[in-house]
């Protein structure tokens, strides 16, 4: 009887055991999944100078190469990371000529009073007229418990900061059913650089 309880015991302890390892390699399996998405800020960083490194680092992720291939764009769909503590659906990075250009961030929420709080003044263009009626007929910023805080009517808008060297925007559009939320830096010339590779 004893001698039975003992390899039940021994079994049973040996069960745990191997749970736990499982566990621990279930969870390593996990921490890999998760941090490849991880994406260095140095990827994401607006500079101005070439690095075509980038570009050859990221491959997994591109989506394709235009113009020559004076124009490259990579998507990088649910990244580990997040903007103002809100989470980032997707990256997508423009490169021309070998530099990062621009990138655009696609948000699960609105940061727009996050960026209006750390940037500061703005430019505002609406995209509808509902949106072009309310910036000319009611107040676009609002002070609020120490903080400024858009007009919540506005729904379809673009905000812009002038940054020195390049442009940040916030792109927002509730009109629609699958609303629209982005965070984009791009160098001030990114139009022109594009439009020239684009004719070539």
């Amino acid at each position: 009887m004893k001698i039975n309880a003992i390899i039940i015991l021994l079994a049973t302890c040996g069960s745990c055991r191997m749970e736990e390892q499982q566990a621990k390699v279930d969870a390593e399996v996990k921490e890999v999944k998760k941090s490849e998405k991880n994406i260095p800020e140095r990827f994401l960083r607006i500079d101005g100078t070439v690095d075509t490194l980038r570009s050859y680092e990221l491959g997994n992720h591109l989506f394709g190469k235009f113009f020559r291939q004076r124009a490259e764009f990579y998507v990088i769909e649910n990244p580990n990371k997040t903007l103002y503590n809100h989470p980032v659906r997707s990256i997508t990075l423009y490169f021309l000529d070998g530099m990062l250009a621009k990138t655009k961030f696609d948000l699960e929420n609105d940061i727009s009073d996050d960026l209006i709080n750390s940037y500061g003044a703005f430019t505002i263009k609406g995209y509808d007229t509902i949106t072009r009626k309310l910036l000319k007929t009611e107040k676009v910023v609002e002070a609020r418990q120490d903080k400024k805080v858009l007009n919540k009517n506005l729904i379809n808008y673009q905000l812009k900061w002038d940054r020195g060297t390049k442009f940040i925007y916030a792109r927002v559009d509730k009109s629609r059913l699958k609303r629209r939320f982005e965070y984009i830096e791009a160098i001030k010339d990114y139009n022109e650089k594009y439009k020239k590779a684009e004719a070539l």
